[in-house]
């Protein structure tokens, strides 16, 4: 059996990891792929984090599961977490991932991995599935997420830039056709 590729991609904060990745999807499903998981976004009010939300690919459904109003002993960069409302959306996104996608999705994967211990359980299932997977994470996270994600088989990890930002979706997507060896 051939071990799925899994493409993890790294830089700093801010918005240009989720560009190429919705760039990557909008690319895949152009090739007639089904791309399933999870999109990250964060919630802005007067030029301020507030929240984070999570974007179903399938359901197509975005919800706000952490608020700065919120008091909760989970938390993101210090914004409250609505564990319930994480795990609500979470679980079915990636079991239906795992069972109808083509390749899977998860955006800012080091943020969502340690927030309860079932979506920790969800994210360790779909890592280890054999699907070809897509990753975002912080390049600066001090959690070891990148290091468990570098020891995966199959892993190519790709830093972007917003130097290499334009052209990084076209070189991922040539490493999961496999035009592009490691």
């Amino acid at each position: 059996m051939t071990v799925a590729i899994k493409i993890g991609i790294t830089g700093p904060v801010g918005s240009i990891k989720t560009e190429a990745l919705r760039k990557i999807i909008e690319m895949l499903e152009n090739d007639g792929a089904v791309v399933q998981g999870l999109l990250f976004s964060e919630v802005i009010t007067n030029g301020k984090v507030t929240g984070y939300s999570l974007y179903d690919l399938y359901t197509k459904k975005r919800v706000v599961f952490a608020d700065s109003k919120l008091v909760s002993r989970v938390k993101i960069d210090k914004i409250g977490v609505d564990t319930r409302l994480l795990e609500e959306i979470v679980v079915p996104s990636l079991t239906k991932a795992r069972e109808m996608a083509d390749y899977i999705v998860i955006d800012e994967i080091g943020k969502l991995q340690h927030t309860t211990k079932v979506v920790q359980k969800e994210i360790d299932e779909t890592l280890e599935y054999t699907k070809p997977l897509i990753l975002t994470l912080h390049k600066k996270s001090r959690n070891p997420v990148l290091q468990e994600i570098r020891s995966l088989e199959g892993v190519r990890v790709f830093d972007i830039t917003p130097i290499n930002r334009n052209i990084l979706p076209f070189k991922v997507v040539r490493v999961l056709r496999g035009e592009e060896g490691s």
